[in-house]
């Protein structure tokens, strides 16, 4: 898996309108809530390929894995994606779950995205979890971690 498949299974979310809102299950606590929306807010960031969007959602230390072993880090995707080596055409969460333990929270879904990398085809569905701390008051996503579905 590429480098940027790996973000964009990630953690990413669509835009509530056009592709159906991620919505955590359980819980209505307003931690629970602002991590849905962030979620939300990175997968509008990938779609428009707005890497400012991106870095206020990802810390600067913020590190992605893939089940190939592929390690990245903000720097690198954030390049790929401004360069349109990585390009999200259409994104979509399904079973959103965000928990939340003090000020680190972790949100496990799965999400459906129609994308390329390097010009080929690299759409799918993917299972991730983000991991989040809270700074100053602050959610920022730390960690991503995505593995391809197999069908």
């Amino acid at each position: 898996m590429k480098l940027t498949t790996t973000l964009a299974a990630l953690v990413l979310a669509a835009t509530p309108a056009a592709f159906g809102q991620a919505s955590a299950k359980g819980s209505d606590s307003p931690d629970v809530q602002t991590i849905t929306q962030i979620e939300n807010d990175w997968g509008t960031a990938l779609l428009k390929a707005d890497v400012v969007a991106e870095d206020r959602i990802a810390a600067p230390e913020w590190m992605f894995s893939d089940s190939e072993g592929t390690l990245g880090t903000r720097t690198q995707a954030d390049s790929e994606l401004a360069s349109g080596l990585y390009k999200v055409v259409s994104f979509k969460i399904d079973e959103l779950r965000v928990r939340v333990y003090g000020d680190t929270a972790i949100a496990f879904g799965v999400e459906t995205e129609t994308s390329s990398y390097r010009g080929a085809d690299s759409s799918g569905q993917f299972r991730y979890t983000d991991v989040y701390v809270k700074r100053d008051g602050t959610w920022v996503a730390v960690a991503t971690h995505a593995s391809k579905v197999k069908r």
